[in-house]
């Protein structure tokens, strides 16, 4: 029975839902195509109308030109004079002409009529003297009809229709007469008059599309016409109305869905709620037991009202006299309870059947509220009281009484803020004392006076108003003023409309914060974001955009040389020529240092730095204002020759790389030489893109290191197979076999924990970071340095990653005595694994497939490679979080630097970058920085590993800072995984 009642309320919303959609949409598909057929009606009138108006154009032109020729005089001394004062008469009276050429008798050119200046013509003065054949014509002598062309002017980029005749044929003698007409043109201002923008149109003549507004589909609107003459030419006409963003069919059959979906779950709902009625009853009970209101039911009886269902917390309110009141009438329990005006207004309820809601203040101690709120409603033949404790409530009108006075106290102390009240023509009536604080002028003094001390408004302010008076809420803006001292002072304003129930503005209110130091701050930050904090130069991120720039300019700066240089005429090609010889060019130089890393391994990174600023400083003598210099790696920088051929550059290069060999670097008693190899390639119209561009620049540099350091290497397009020298190829090659035979070799270097006392440091679980090394059978292991470049460059990373992933589970698997000594075990990925889902899933299943514990893994993802790609990051990072995993961000610091990035991305783990640790102890910014970045990243729950720990001294100010964990040359040397693995079990059996 039971499952035959549910059938039929799930079958017969069903139902219903059908025949309502089949309604609609049949509805809807004869609107459609209704509308259809109105639109191709209309273009079809339309169309007409043009046709019959370029008829009438056509015939009054070929008429007067007919009529030019019949006038021709039989004996004229000038009929060069006689023609250019009869076609420019022509020309006044009738418009359309491009141009009227007369020809004599010998087939030259004698003379070119043509409109005002700026008319778009085939036929100019160029042509006087040419034959006939420079018009595209070739008239017979004694036909009676014309002649006539279409022809394409690449000049004018339009069509043009010449027509020509013999002026009179039993007189050749008399000559020709040629007319042009810019077909663009006319049929622009003819059916621009006509059609409007509403139509979408196509008109061809032959092969050739004359003039065309749209892009039309063929969906049964669309209407072409037989061909008709125009100016003696075949043309047909296609048409079709543009369709109405306004489908009315798609419209109804979408609502009628939406309505009929309504209606059907509405039904459905309603027999849902006949059929489990017993069991909402059930659920009404229960939700009045847990109600926090008592819930008293009375019914009539006699003259009075006696009271039958009480919920549980009425035995509460009533402090347990529920079963007592039961015996008394509702006249007895006013009473009892100290109330008794209100049994008259639950009688007088019953009597009319209007609700009643009163507070009432409690004085009797039958009742355990100071004060309760009581609802009375009827309920049938009954009455049901509802009584609520709003003790709490009247408390707090006093306690909102109390805080108006703190709040204005408050607001007039407020630091760097001030609140407002404007009218609705943005007139100040009034400010907090706050503003005093700010810009030193007394709260009625700023009111009276505000336009007087503004400096600056911002652009959009004729915007902002408009919002503010539409009632919209606008975007925070800042104004600038002068303060009482005389000094500037950034305000920004937050307003908020306030509006009357008709919806008028009567006032504007907000508040106002001062923002001078952030916006200082915003710039300097924006200045360190562009610019290597190290030598002060523009660092990579800011170098990509403007070489991007620069791509762009030359693009456009050479097409318009192009355009210009268009022409069919041997002088205007001699232009073009011209043109491209002096076409936009500049010279990009990718510079990479010699002998840089024997400079850091003999004598550390601060070595390293002081080279690094004062190689910077011997660039910056060979550039100039408009050439880009900036630091792109770690001993990697760009110059960009703005504007300059390569011969000049050469030269520029030589003094450069001669003043680099002449240079002497000494350091502690140590004299270094080094020197620079160049990769130089020319920026032009052919360049496909800036990472194109580095990619090339990058070879030709490895190709200047190869041919011996300290010099140029120049790319050329045909240079493609030099991008690669041989010990590169030689590096690539190892990779390969590497990823095919398990050629690498895992090494790891411990992360230290600053925090923790020495004595329980070693007991501590050891963390550490898994580091990679090629091994060629050659030459023994290969840096990553050299190895991971190549990887990058040559799409391998991805399998680096995994490979490092796979093998390295693979070894804490094989030695579980030593993974309970361990807390994380740190793996770095790629950018390109980043961005690689199918990597990630790899990841993911191999992860899921281990008996390493998740917890027990930590990835680290630099954070130029997150903020590039911060979706996939994200994505990246949730994905393996899901599954137990932990993230570090590597590297922080050294690129983007924006804590928003941090807040967006849920790691475990900050690294501050060793370019801030290294010099911590002496250098007092970097010293900031650290603790800066330490601080922040403590606030959102993250903790903090330091990178290049190089001594002790540092290790010791980082334990001051209290920054979590350490990572360095000082703490722990890299060693071979299998050597640390070993380690650790033989400590565990002892």
């Amino acid at each position: 029975m039971f499952d035959r009642i549910n059938h039929r309320v799930y079958a017969l919303p069903t139902v219903l839902f059908l025949l309502l959609s089949i309604l609609f949409v049949s509805t809807g598909i004869y609107i459609q195509k209704d509308e259809q057929s109105a639109r191709a009606s209309k273009a079809q009138s339309v169309a007409e109308q043009v046709k019959i108006s370029l008829e009438v154009f056509s015939t009054e032109r070929v008429k007067a030109i007919y009529n030019l020729m019949q006038n021709w005089p039989t004996f004229e001394p000038n009929p060069v004079d006689w023609f250019n004062t009869q076609s420019l008469s022509l020309m006044g009276m009738q418009r359309g002409y491009s141009s009227l050429a007369y020809i004599d008798k010998t087939g030259t050119i004698q003379w070119v009529a043509t409109p005002e200046a700026g008319t778009k013509t085939r036929i100019d003065n160029s042509l006087i003297g040419e034959p006939m054949a420079a018009l595209g014509l070739a008239i017979p002598t004694l036909s009676e009809s014309l002649d006539s062309a279409i022809l394409y002017s690449p000049s004018t980029q339009h069509h043009h229709i010449l027509l020509g005749r013999a002026i009179s044929p039993q007189e050749p003698e008399h000559g020709y007469i040629v007319a042009g007409f810019d077909v663009q043109t006319i049929l622009g201002v003819m059916l621009g008059e006509l059609v409007g923008p509403q139509f979408n149109f196509k008109l061809q003549a032959g092969n050739s599309t004359l003039f065309a507004s749209g892009e039309m589909v063929d969906d049964g609107t669309l209407v072409s016409l037989p061909p008709f003459k125009f100016i003696d030419r075949d043309i047909t006409l296609s048409m079709q109305s543009q369709f109405s963003p306004f489908n009315p069919g798609m419209l109804i059959i979408v609502i009628g869905l939406l309505m009929s979906a309504l209606v059907s779950y509405v039904f459905h709902k309603q027999l849902k709620g006949a059929v489990h009625l017993s069991v909402s009853q059930q659920r009404y009970l229960t939700a009045s037991e847990a109600s926090l209101d008592a819930l008293l039911i009375y019914q009539p009886s006699q003259n009075d009202y006696t009271l039958v269902e009480a919920n549980s917390y009425s035995e509460y309110l009533f402090r347990g006299a529920v079963d007592v009141m039961k015996k008394m009438s509702l006249a007895e329990q006013s009473r009892f309870l100290g109330i008794p005006e209100e049994f008259e207004k639950a009688a007088n309820v019953a009597k009319n059947g209007a609700p009643y809601e009163g507070y009432v203040a409690i004085k009797s101690d039958k009742i355990v509220p100071e004060w309760i709120k009581i609802q009375v409603v009827n309920a049938g033949n009954n009455i049901a009281l509802t009584i609520r404790d709003v003790t709490e409530r009247f408390k707090a009108q006093k306690d909102l009484e109390d805080s108006e006075e703190r709040y204005r106290r408050l607001v007039d102390g407020m630091h760097r803020h001030f609140v407002y009240t404007k009218t609705a023509e943005h007139s100040f009536i009034y400010v907090s004392a706050g503003v005093e604080k700010i810009l030193g002028y007394k709260p009625e003094q700023f009111c009276a006076h505000e336009m007087r001390y503004v400096q600056q408004v911002p652009d959009e302010t004729f915007e902002i108003r408009e919002a503010i008076a539409r009632g919209q809420k606008p975007a925070a803006y800042l104004v600038h003023y002068q303060g009482q001292c005389g000094k500037s002072y950034v305000v920004e304003f937050s307003d908020t409309p306030i509006l009357n129930e008709k919806g008028d503005l009567t006032a504007v209110e907000g508040i106002a914060r001062d923002v001078t130091k952030e916006l200082a701050l915003h710039e300097e930050v924006h200045f360190q974001a562009n610019h290597d904090q190290l030598t002060g130069l523009l660092n990579r991120y800011a170098f990509n955009a403007q070489l991007r720039d620069i791509l762009k300019e030359t693009r456009a700066e050479n097409k318009t040389a192009e355009l210009a240089g268009e022409s069919t005429s041997s002088v205007l090609r001699n232009i073009r020529d011209t043109h491209s010889q002096n076409q936009r060019r500049s010279v990009m130089c990718f510079i990479d240092m010699d002998r840089f890393k024997l400079v850091n391994d003999s004598c550390g990174h601060p070595a390293g730095d002081k080279l690094l600023k004062e190689v910077s400083t011997v660039f910056r003598q060979y550039v100039n204002g408009d050439d880009l210099l900036a630091r792109i790696g770690g001993d990697e920088f760009c110059i960009i020759f703005r504007d300059q051929g390569l011969d000049s550059v050469l030269k520029r290069l030589d003094k450069l790389l001669l003043a680099i060999s002449n240079y002497r670097f000494v350091y502690d008693d140590k004299l270094f030489f080094v020197g620079a190899s160049i990769g130089v390639i020319e920026i032009n119209a052919q360049t496909q893109s800036a990472e194109t561009l580095i990619k090339a620049a990058d070879n030709a540099c490895y190709k200047a290191k190869h041919l011996g350091r300290n010099r140029y290497f120049v790319y050329r397009d045909g240079d493609a197979q030099l991008a690669i020298d041989d010990s590169e190829n030689k590096v690539l090659q190892a990779l390969h076999k590497a990823l095919q035979n398990d050629g690498f070799e895992l090494y790891s270097q411990a992360i230290m924990p600053l925090t923790v006392p020495s004595e329980v440091s070693t007991h501590y679980p050891q963390h550490y970071e898994i580091l990679l090394r090629l091994n060629a059978s050659e030459s023994g292991l290969i840096s990553p340095g050299l190895f991971i470049p190549l990887a990058e460059r040559h799409g391998l990373m991805n399998k680096v990653d995994l490979w490092v992933v796979d093998n390295t589970l693979k070894t804490l698997e094989a030695n579980p005595a030593h993974l309970d000594n361990v807390g994380k075990v740190a793996i770095n990925l790629s950018g390109i694994t980043l961005g690689d889902e199918i990597a990630l899933q790899k990841i993911v299943q191999r992860m899921q497939g281990t008996t390493v514990p998740a917890e027990k893994v930590c990835f680290e993802i630099t954070e130029t490679t997150a903020v590039t790609n911060l979706a996939a990051a994200k994505h990246f990072i949730s994905t393996l979080r899901d599954i137990g995993c932990s993230f570090a961000l590597d590297d922080f610091g050294a690129g983007m630097s924006s804590f928003t990035y941090l807040k967006n991305l849920d790691v475990d783990y900050v690294k501050i970058d060793g370019s801030f640790v290294r010099n911590i102890v002496h250098d007092p910014i970097d010293h900031a920085t650290v603790t800066a970045i330490n601080n922040i990243a403590h606030s959102m729950g993250k903790q903090t590993v330091a990178e290049f720990v190089v001594d002790n001294a540092t290790a010791q100010v980082l334990q001051k800072l209290n920054v979590d964990f350490g990572q360095g040359f000082a703490l722990d040397k890299p060693k071979p995984l299998a050597h640390r693995v070993q380690w650790r079990v033989k400590l565990a059996s002892v």
